[in-house]
């Protein structure tokens, strides 16, 4: 059977490319737009800081490699690549993990194709500009802290380096890192570490890595935790279990599936599988016990990133040993990756429940609102503003313009212009575009002309385009001309 070696690396490489080329093309043909938090990563790495309002600074460095790589590879492109390169190379982490742990292929295989079935992995991870990034790295976690305490203690660098990435992308990621500590604390093997000066180094590595956003938080009044707060309020959560189930059930499809092959629920019995539980399960218990006495933001986005685990953590607890029919269940994955592949592909071309059309406008419309400056001053558009909708531009209009928006502790908005001064709006002008169908808002005006103390609007125009369901909108124009 070709899973049945170890010597698979191949076919597993070769199947993790087909999954990569697939999606990204599909998507990046298909969709009929990138989402918001594209404008965001975009803005975070114009910025170039160490930090940003929601996230540590990996998200825009990542997204500025997208930026070198242009125009070879439009950043719209760019932004679905580098989604599914991630992923791709989160499964990757899955099946080496799962080579470690059981030291049997098929199950390794098993634990990285069942995440195929998972709507999480291949499309509700498109429109977050972080939880790739978990998905990417969490499973190196694992995999390195694992080889660290039983194999080479050279691992704790690498471990380091990933858990630095991974907390820099997000911080939910630093939920792992209380868990290991006290498996070094408590696991013998694991204490043997603090013998040698490798894992003190190690620990220097990844402090050394999250400093920046340290001292960028500090300078930006701790901007992310705020914004965090901010999402949730205080009262019991009756819809967690709804969530568990939209997020995991990959995890629970697989267990029924090798259960009526035979497989037999047990504890763990080696060191490295007891490892997996003593640090994976106690930060799951907590995240879900502060989520059940939290209401608010996207419950789903936060608990996404892992069940990229779910089918490995499963394993540690299942017996193997009366399995009949493995190889079955691995081409049942493979025939279900197709299948998802093709009814998202569906999805997109029939334009059910509007997915194909979803904000379908801001291209074009941005080019026209680009084309309108353009006509009027011939040169440059350098800086936009004025709403949330001003935004799209900094992406697709042409001129690729930057927010006018400076940074505020007070207000600390979430897409900002780190180095923008008055010099550069009075020499370069700016627009001003107000949200669909509204005037401008005072409070966002006063925010974006701040940088240019007693400069006002001059001009107005009404520009009105057709959103996606054909409706005529308009938005307000407003000018700040160029000397």
């Amino acid at each position: 059977m070709p899973f049945e070696s170890r010597r698979s690396f191949p076919l597993v490489g070769a199947f993790i490319l087909i999954y990569v080329t697939s999606w990204t093309v599909i998507t990046s043909l298909l969709d009929p737009s990138v989402p918001y938090d594209a404008l965001e990563a975009l803005n975070w790495a114009y910025a170039g800081e160490f930090g940003s309002p929601k996230n540590p600074y990996f998200v825009g460095w990542v997204t500025s490699l997208g930026l070198m790589m242009e125009p070879v590879i439009p950043i719209s492109v760019y932004w679905y690549l580098s989604h599914f390169v991630g992923v791709g190379t989160g499964m990757l982490g899955v099946w080496l993990l799962g080579n470690r742990l059981f030291g049997d292929n098929q199950i390794a295989v098993l634990s990285l194709l069942s995440l195929n079935v998972s709507g999480i992995i291949n499309i509700d991870i498109i429109p977050y500009n972080d939880n790739y990034l978990l998905v990417t790295m969490w499973p190196y976690i694992f995999l390195f802290f694992i080889k660290a305490v039983y194999d080479n203690s050279y691992y704790w660098y690498p471990l380091a380096v990933v858990c630095g990435l991974a907390a820099m992308s997000k911080y939910s990621s630093c939920v792992f890192l209380s868990s290991m500590f006290v498996c070094t604390l408590l696991v013998p093997q694991a204490r043997k570490a603090y013998q040698s000066a490798t894992i003190y180094l190690a620990i220097l590595l990844m402090f050394l890595i999250a400093l920046p956003n340290i001292v960028w938080l500090w300078q930006h009044d701790f901007a992310a935790f705020n914004w965090v707060e901010s999402q949730l309020t205080s009262g019991l959560n009756t819809m967690l279990p709804v969530f568990l189930v939209a997020v995991f059930y990959p995890v629970a499809l697989v267990a029924m599936i090798i259960k009526r092959r035979g497989a037999r629920w047990a504890g763990p019995d080696t060191p490295e599988k007891k490892l997996i539980l003593q640090v994976f399960l106690p930060p799951v218990i907590f995240v879900l016990g502060y989520l059940l006495i939290h209401r608010g933001g996207s419950m789903t986005e936060w608990l996404e990133p892992f069940v990229v685990l779910g089918p490995v953590v499963l394993f540690c607890v299942t017996d193997f040993k009366q399995i009949q029919g493995l190889q079955s269940a691995i081409c049942f994955y493979i025939g279900m990756a197709c299948v998802v592949l093709l009814a998202y592909s569906l999805v997109l071309i029939l334009n059910l429940g509007g997915a194909g059309a979803k904000n379908n406008f801001v291209s074009k419309t941005s080019a026209d609102i680009n084309a309108i400056w353009r006509e009027k001053y011939n040169r440059p558009l350098k800086y936009v503003g004025g709403s949330q909708f001003s935004h799209w531009l900094t992406f697709y209009a042409p001129d690729r313009p930057r927010v006018v928006t400076p940074w505020s502790n007070k207000h600390k908005p979430n897409i900002y212009n780190a180095s923008i001064s008055e010099a550069d709006v009075r020499r370069d002008g700016a627009l001003l575009i107000s949200s669909p169908g509204l005037s401008f808002d005072e409070a966002t005006l006063a925010l974006d002309l701040s940088i240019v103390p007693g400069m006002k609007l001059t001009e107005y125009q009404e520009f009105s385009f057709q959103n996606e369901r054909g409706e005529t909108v308009t938005v307000r124009l407003g000018f700040l001309p160029p000397e």
